[in-house]
């Protein structure tokens, strides 16, 4: 396995666990009542600590696992397989933020009790992580298309 599946192995699983966690903790405060703008933004933020915390060491770890070779400039083959995988997660993450942008004034309007009665920050909570939620899908994506391919092509 060469040194970039790897990586989008690394990425791909970190991806998936720390967004999974934090979409599942924020529908569950969602649900008892106790989801706040301050809570959203801190458990926001420690996600993406972990995630960066995470990537680095899965970079790390796949970076001592494999000669350096593995890490020399990418090829014409490798190109195309990054510029698949991106125009993929490129069309993800338009038809999430196209979804995204009527279904947070509908749920707002129809909703405006989720923060304490005020539409506008209702809104904004979830345009934000609708916006979160896209970025994560499309990376997870982008390195599904790009692990998949370098196994059928490579």
């Amino acid at each position: 396995m060469s040194f970039k599946e790897k990586l989008s192995w690394s990425a791909l699983v970190v991806t998936v666990v720390v967004w999974g966690f934090y979409f599942v903790r924020l529908a569950q405060m969602a649900a008892d009542g106790t989801l706040t703008a301050d809570g959203s933004r801190w458990m926001l933020f420690a996600c993406v600590v972990a995630l960066v915390i995470s990537h680095a060491i899965g970079a790390i770890v796949a970076a001592r696992s494999g000669p350096d070779a593995d890490m020399a400039v990418q090829d014409e083959r490798e190109q195309a397989i990054a510029l698949k995988a991106s125009n993929a997660a490129f069309l993800i993450i338009g038809l999430l933020l196209g979804g995204l942008s009527g279904f947070a004034y509908m749920y707002s309007v129809k909703h405006p009790d989720l923060l304490a009665g005020e539409p506008l920050s209702t809104a904004a909570l979830i345009a934000v992580n609708g916006v979160v939620l896209a970025l994560a899908v499309a990376e997870a994506v982008r390195h599904l298309v790009s692990i998949v391919l370098s196994r059928r092509i490579g």
